[in-house]
């Protein structure tokens, strides 16, 4: 408990910090670029029309999934899964890349994993702000809880903070991590139900929801196209917390126990 302490006043003492850092971080990517952060929009959007070419046109020739339009149920999975599959690994190096500037200042390494984050979190309120303009002019407003989905895009920020503190402190104590980190994104992209509609029922459905990010994107889409909150208060939310807190906890022992060595591997 007490690391997570130390973690969490770390954070609240350097809050406007964070705020600052994470807006430079978003700037300084795109800034040898003419065009700047609209790169961070340019991709996905192409991707966007990949996947719809592939998997709307292509795999299910334009049907729709329980009478919405395709396109809208899988933006609901991708959007969300644009942040995840950043922040997973942009987080996973957040510490080891910037080890040579910060490791001669006073400065709390356990910020560095959240600012990271919030820089991506940014991209992706400007992209959900648009999918909430498509479904509101396509379906209307009925079909979005709003008070669901805050709470969805909350805990989805939260837990990649959670789970960057951990791979960040891991893969800088052992570069083999990011690679493994690398790799198992790219299988989560399909053991997630972003591209694929899942059926109820079986137990290859409870093993797929052992993912916590399975929990993640279909609240969102239940929050946007459903107007449904049900899930907030279901035993799956309870075993998402539980393995978010154990995660933190986790993140918050490893880092306070191995920060200081951080420099010596270097």
């Amino acid at each position: 408990m007490k690391n997570l302490t130390t973690i969490f006043k770390e954070h609240f003492s350097n809050f406007y910090m964070i705020g600052r850092l994470s807006n430079y971080e978003m700037k300084k990517e795109f800034a040898d670029s003419q065009l700047g952060t609209v790169w961070a929009f340019i991709n996905p959007l192409l991707q966007i029309g990949v996947y719809w070419l592939i998997f709307g046109t292509g795999i299910r020739k334009g049907l729709p999934v329980d009478g919405i339009p395709f396109i809208f149920w899988m933006l609901c999975g991708l959007i969300p899964w644009f942040f995840i599959s950043s922040s997973i690994l942009q987080g996973s190096s957040a510490i080891f890349n910037r080890l040579n500037t910060v490791s001669k200042m006073n400065f709390p390494l356990s910020i560095i994993p959240t600012y990271v984050i919030l820089s991506r979190f940014y991209t992706h309120l400007f992209m959900l702000a648009l999918l909430l303009i498509s479904v509101v002019f396509s379906q209307g407003f009925g079909h979005i809880n709003v008070l669901s989905l805050l709470y969805f895009m909350f805990v989805n920020l939260l837990f990649a903070i959670c789970l960057a503190l951990v791979s960040s402190t891991l893969s800088t104590l052992i570069r083999d991590i990011h690679l493994l980190i690398q790799s198992t994104t790219r299988m989560l992209l399909y053991l997630t139900p972003i591209l694929w509609v899942p059926r109820s029922g079986g137990m290859l459905q409870k093993i797929m929801m052992l993912n916590p990010y399975y929990y993640i994107v279909t609240g969102y889409r239940r929050s946007i196209l459903y107007n449904d909150y049900h899930m907030i208060f279901s035993l799956y939310s309870v075993y998402f917390w539980c393995f978010m807190l154990a995660l933190l906890i986790f993140g918050a022992v490893i880092h306070i126990k191995f920060r200081k060595s951080f420099v010596d591997i270097l």
